[in-house]
């Protein structure tokens, strides 16, 4: 692969110099790519100078993570209201593998009460980690709910060790195991928990109640959920696309090869992606998902075992006996999104066939991303899910 490296960063010495201006806010599309002689056609605000000096800290994930989590009121101390939060590494093996979460408890006293209290388990998608449900962490804090977003086995600051499944079957074990062992760990009560989980994350909690425990939460809000149905409409794929994807060379490969562009690279994306936050949030996410984006490969090879490429499900949830789960159900796509509604109408009709409680929303002005894209309505959904209990 050095060919790569050597082309790639003589590519970005030519074309990244410049600071360009900030282009508009952009909702996610599908994963289908563009023609390579479009593929540097984007703009790249971050300037060299500031790439280098997040190259210099790039291994430094919790660094990343701490100083995102820092922008929010009562993180790393309590803020006036009593609300606290901390950030901790649940063992998970004998191999010294752990579970990153990120825990907020409303107030001292239902800190003290963690057994009898609600919990609510924030799951993220592919590639992502914890710190993007930044905007929803301030809404979701309510007397006698402690809220749990974790980094699944192998993303964010979560263990990354090499990702060693080689079927379907032991990729989802991957997850499921490592899953079980936080719940316990963590003594989760089941009856009392409600998972909200998102794009890939809410496929991998979904199959978790099918194979592993179909009692694991009360309530599951599946969120923009992937491997759920094939797209509204085929998609044309490239075929070197197609000849990447299936070799799991994916766009976290790239920013790795691009050694100190990578932080550059990245801003392509997420300078428009988080261009509507204030300053100092968008900056801090920034530099948190260039540093998840880089860190060494591992969760991330799931991808072809679940999806084909242009990210049809190789297993279709519609296809899997999801009444086996028996928590309630909440199915929640943006209108904009690329994720096809009609997987979880037909999933939600099979649930209620079988006497289980299942809804299906579409938020306005939200794409695939909806906690982020419209998390003023998103938070309002899930707080008065939780209000209701």
């Amino acid at each position: 692969m050095w060919y790569l490296h050597d082309a790639l960063v003589s590519y970005l010495c030519n074309h990244l110099s410049r600071t360009p201006k900030i282009n508009h806010y952009k909702r996610s599309t599908p994963p289908i790519s563009v023609p390579l002689n479009k593929l540097f056609s984007n703009t790249f605000p971050l300037s060299i100078h500031e790439s280098i000096q997040d190259y210099k800290v790039k291994d430094d994930l919790f660094s990343f993570q701490h100083n995102l989590l820092s922008t929010l009121p009562f993180y790393p101390n309590p803020d006036k209201d009593g609300r606290s939060s901390e950030v901790i590494q649940v063992p998970i093996d004998e191999n010294n593998n752990y579970i990153n979460e990120y825990v907020i408890y409303p107030n001292h006293k239902t800190k003290k009460a963690y057994a009898s209290a609600n919990h609510l388990v924030m799951v993220h998608g592919y590639g992502s980690g914890l710190g993007l449900f930044l905007k929803n962490f301030g809404a979701v804090t309510m007397d006698n709910w402690v809220v749990h977003a974790i980094d699944l086995f192998g993303y964010g600051c979560s263990s990354r060790p090499p990702f060693t499944p080689t079927s379907f079957e032991q990729v989802e074990a991957w997850f499921h195991d490592s899953f079980a062992t936080w719940m316990r760990r963590r003594q989760i009560p089941r009856q009392n928990a409600l998972v909200m989980a998102h794009s890939m994350g809410a496929y991998l909690m979904a199959s978790y109640g099918i194979n592993v425990d179909p009692d694991f939460c009360r309530r599951l809000v599946m969120v923009s959920p992937g491997g759920i149905i094939d797209h509204k409409k085929p998609i044309v794929i490239p075929a070197y696309f197609e000849r990447l994807w299936e070799r799991n060379i994916s766009p976290f490969s790239l920013v790795r090869k691009a050694s100190f562009y990578g932080s550059k690279l990245v801003s392509g994306w997420s300078y428009r992606r988080f261009s509507e936050l204030p300053d100092s949030e968008r900056v801090s996410l920034h530099k948190y998902v260039y540093g998840i984006f880089q860190a060494r490969g591992s969760g991330e090879y799931m991808l072809n075992y679940l999806l084909k490429p242009g990210a049809n499900p190789r297993h279709p949830m519609v296809d899997r006996k999801i009444e086996r789960c028996n928590c309630q159900f909440d199915w929640w796509y943006g209108q904009d999104d690329w994720m096809n509604v009609h997987g979880g109408e037909v999933c939600s009709e099979r649930l209620r066939r079988s006497g289980k409680s299942s809804t299906v929303v579409e938020i306005a002005d939200a794409g695939h991303h909806v906690y982020l894209d419209n998390a003023t309505e998103f938070n309002r959904m899930l707080v008065e899910k939780m209000r209701d209990w």
